[in-house]
């Protein structure tokens, strides 16, 4: 039976600093003693990976997740014979601390994680969402929105001392600015700290906020700004792939998917169908 080719991908998430996605693919290796300086949070996506620490070895199977603080000594290895694949975030100690004082509006230690392996239902089904969308992004607002998300979603669940929200946080007039903001400034690059900023609010309660008094999400309402002007600009006869980045898309390929989701359509199809002759 042939093996199939180990192989590890790190990349960098530019609009978030401080967080590195990791890809793992049949791993079979085993990893010495070693410490992270950073967090590190996955979910194993086949096989079983095993972490031997301090507690003796602990089994991580097919969709759970493994948690480790920064400076905890351990090693890695395979529990599968066919090795094990994963996904996995690296978070730096700063930047996990940051989430946590936004949370509660005081100054916060960086959380600290009892447990190496967690199984829950939610959790893991944001971690996949989230590793989902990293491969095709709407756009960074997006991956940006659902890292910050699932973070603070992991701190306030499953950190031994979970910071409480902050409740004195008054937000109506703050998120109409950020709508205001996004309305004159939809063609270009837009991030949540940028929004946060409008807002003035910390990118957690600006989130919090903007869903509770809007009803959907900062990238949501984004793409629907996108989309009406898109509507326009295609029944004036406008060059589609030209569209496609006045807008703020990727390309052409990313703008068609985009418009599909929203309208049910391509950009093409709607063109045609909708133009008077």
């Amino acid at each position: 039976m042939d093996r199939q080719k180990e192989s590890i991908k790190t990349f960098n998430l530019p609009f978030f600093q401080g967080v590195e996605a990791i890809a793992g693919h049949h791993i079979r290796n085993e990893f010495r003693r070693h410490i992270h300086e950073s967090y590190i949070i996955g979910i194993v996506g086949q096989g079983c990976r095993i972490i031997d620490d301090q507690d003796g070895p602990i089994k991580v199977l097919e969709d759970e997740i493994f948690v480790l603080n920064p400076g905890r000594v351990h090693a890695c290895r395979s529990g599968s014979p066919a090795g094990h694949s994963y996904r996995a975030l690296s978070v730096r100690a700063e930047t996990m601390q940051s989430i946590a004082c936004q949370i509660s509006g005081l100054e916060e230690k960086a959380p600290f994680f009892k447990h190496v392996r967690y199984t829950h239902d939610v959790l893991c089904d944001r971690i996949r969402q989230l590793f989902t969308i990293m491969d095709a992004p709407e756009s960074d607002l997006q991956l940006e929105s659902m890292l910050f998300t699932l973070l603070a979603f992991l701190i306030r669940r499953f950190s031994a001392s979970p910071p409480p929200i902050d409740k004195s946080q008054k937000a109506k007039d703050s998120i109409k600015r950020a709508c205001e903001y996004i309305g004159r400034n939809f063609e270009t690059y837009i991030s949540l700290k940028q929004l946060a900023d409008v807002a003035c609010l910390s990118p957690f309660h600006f989130q919090r906020e903007f869903k509770k008094h809007i009803g959907i999400t900062p990238h949501e309402y984004l793409s629907d700004c996108r989309i009406r002007e898109a509507k326009k600009m295609l029944l004036k006869s406008g060059d589609i792939a030209d569209i496609a980045i006045r807008l703020g898309f990727f390309d052409q390929s990313h703008f068609s998917r985009v418009f599909k989701k929203s309208v049910g359509v391509p950009p093409g199809k709607f063109r045609r169908t909708n133009m008077v002759r």
